[in-house]
């Protein structure tokens, strides 16, 4: 067992580096432990959660009581929005004048799970709004010309159109549905340009002279703000009152799905917001949500942001990333018990399909990273022929995998224009958005938020695009490689981990995300109970108090050789699952190695 505690008041030293010649260290740096062992007597909790708090800058009593327990009582007012005033009373009149109401979402789940919202949200006004969601391969992304003549009311009357996590740089589509009778309100979160569309009204967290104290909401986010707006303002003039007026907390895991997928950070506003969120979800009381979760086996404990990130996510977006945005917006809003199982079936054979078109083009992807990992570049640039619906996630998967940001390009939609569209993720510290402001010359046109973005460009200009984003970022990136580094936030004794009172604590740091990692702890001179390996999976066990406590370790299966007859170094997560009703905890180990 780890015989090392750091109550001593300094940082115990590790070993510079494990298997592939990652360097470990502290996450965040050398932290006061006189200040955590205070903090952890004023909350009276365990000293080891007292250091992860610090860890994340949660120095005192109240503000970890903030983090640990986040209260929808916090949430500032929506009216702190720029332009929600005139957002509200737009939608009252259409409420009151009986416009016909259109909603434009996107593709993806924060678009999808923000039309699912406001649509079940304006149903409790008897507003049945027409809900629009573009066909990725064949409309793209956000709002166009053709779907707004089509969606465009007859006879002349007013009309109101609501577009939510999209048209923040839609200048010409706003001008002409404007021009086909719409008044239009836009809400989106993405980075505005220097130049706005002429809507009606612009709810959007990032515009200037906003003095919302909260810039990173997701678009689902800001689409909940909306409906506060709405609820507010209704219950002011007296249409509802407290009793009668809709509760919002039944709108929350909508909320969750669509932050948690979009990556935005946990922290904050979203915090609280997806933390309600999740224990709505954990319910279970929807019939879609019910019917997913089936599918994606998440029926017993709670439903976490790592559930959402890795099961529900993916077959909510595959309808998205192959065409069929509609069904996952359907499921989302269906009542009906029977409909919702057979449109879980439905998304789990397009999930499967998109999983086949992932591997087909993911060796492919990683070859070219890997010789330009292999040239040092910064920054990775992949490209194609690759279906347009994969090509997000697989920036992803690359991202994640070396540690840097990729773009991969496909010419499988608009090749034969000489066009390639992009899709890009990012790390930490390297803002994506921006990057992409001092490539603008090599594309015809871009957007996204710090993490994510979609490009357009010339198939000519792909050369220069490639140098200059690596270029960018290679100046951008400050301190060590993060493909480099393995941060741990404790090293902590057996007794520590295993303590009853911790683990029973633990999941108040939930959700982990984006701006909250999940912990990462340290062991050294671990023995092994025992072990065996399942596929390219690595199963273990270690032995504390006469109990068990087992572990996996993905993709480990190759580091079975150290845990055979030597302690060894390990780096894991902990995780608190369900299992046929018995709560059981397991250590997911992220490095085994050798002690040296």
């Amino acid at each position: 067992m780890a015989l090392l505690s750091t109550s001593c008041g300094q940082e115990p030293v590790i070993p510079e580096t494990n298997h592939n010649n990652k360097q470990i260290r502290y996450r965040n740096g050398a932290i006061d432990h006189d200040r955590c062992r205070r903090l952890a007597a004023e909350l009276d909790v365990p000293y080891v959660l007292a250091v992860l708090l610090c860890r994340r800058g949660i120095t005192t009593a109240r503000t970890a009581t903030t983090f640990l327990y986040p209260s929808l009582g916090d949430l500032p007012s929506p009216f702190l929005l720029k332009d929600m005033d005139k957002a509200v009373s737009l939608v009252i009149t259409a409420f009151q004048e009986k416009w016909p109401v259109v909603i434009h979402g996107d593709y993806d789940l924060d678009g999808i799970s923000s039309t699912a919202l406001l649509a079940r949200f304006l149903r409790s006004l008897s507003i049945r709004a027409v809900c629009h969601l573009p066909d990725r391969l064949t409309e793209g992304y956000g709002i166009n010309k053709q779907s707004i003549a089509r969606l465009a009311p007859g006879g002349g009357g007013p009309a109101l159109l609501i577009t939510v996590d999209c048209g923040i740089t839609a200048i010409d589509e706003v001008e002409f549905a404007r021009e086909q009778g719409f008044h239009v309100i836009v809400t989106d979160h993405h980075e505005p340009p220097d130049s706005l569309p002429a809507a009606d009204a612009i709810v959007n967290p990032k515009q200037e002279d906003c003095s919302f104290p909260f810039p990173e909401l997701a678009g689902v986010g800001v689409a909940f703000y909306l409906a506060m707006g709405i609820r507010s303002r209704l219950v002011e003039q007296g249409t509802w009152n407290k009793e009668t007026a809709p509760n919002l907390r039944q709108f929350l895991d909508f909320v969750a799905l669509g932050t948690v997928a979009d990556v935005v950070p946990l922290l904050g506003l979203n915090r609280i917001l997806v933390r309600a969120g999740l224990e709505v979800l954990t319910e279970r009381s929807s019939p879609g949500i019910r019917a997913l979760s089936e599918r994606a086996r998440t029926m017993e404990g709670r439903i976490t942001a790592e559930d959402i990130s890795y099961r529900l996510a993916p077959r909510l977006n595959a309808a998205g990333r192959l065409g069929k945005p509609e069904l996952a917006l359907e499921l989302l809003t269906c009542s009906e018990p029977a409909r919702a199982r057979q449109l879980a079936g439905r998304l789990e054979l397009i999930n499967q399909e998109r999983r086949q078109l992932e591997i087909e083009a993911l060796d492919s992807v990683l070859d070219q990273c890997a010789r330009q990992e292999d040239e040092g570049r910064a920054a990775l640039v992949a490209y194609g022929n690759y279906h347009l619906g994969i090509i997000g996630i697989i920036a992803a998967r690359s991202a994640e995998k070396y540690g840097k940001p990729v773009f991969v390009l496909t010419d499988e939609v608009a090749g034969d224009q000489g066009l390639l569209k992009g899709s890009g993720r990012s790390i930490d510290g390297i803002n994506l958005y921006e990057v992409l402001q001092q490539c603008a010359e090599t594309t015809i046109q871009f957007g996204g938020h710090a993490m994510a973005a979609g490009l357009t460009l010339h198939k000519s200009s792909l050369p220069g695009f490639a140098e200059t984003f690596d270029r960018v970022v290679a100046e951008t990136r400050q301190a060590k490689q993060p493909d480099q580094e393995r941060l741990i936030d404790y090293r902590p004794t057996a007794a520590e981990i295993f303590d009853e009172h911790f683990i029973g604590l633990y999941h108040k740091l939930e959700p982990f995300g984006q701006g909250n990692p999940e912990p990462v702890f340290y062991l050294e001179n671990q023995k092994i109970e025992s072990s065996h390996t399942l596929r390219n999976h690595l199963k273990y066990s270690i032995r504390y108090n006469g109990r068990l406590f087992n572990g996996i370790g993905f993709g480990l299966a190759d580091r079975i050789e150290y845990t055979r007859d030597k302690p060894v170094q390990l780096t894991f997560t902990i995780k608190n699952s369900t299992f046929r009703g018995e709560q059981r905890l397991e250590l997911h180990a992220v490095s085994i190695d050798p002690t040296t």
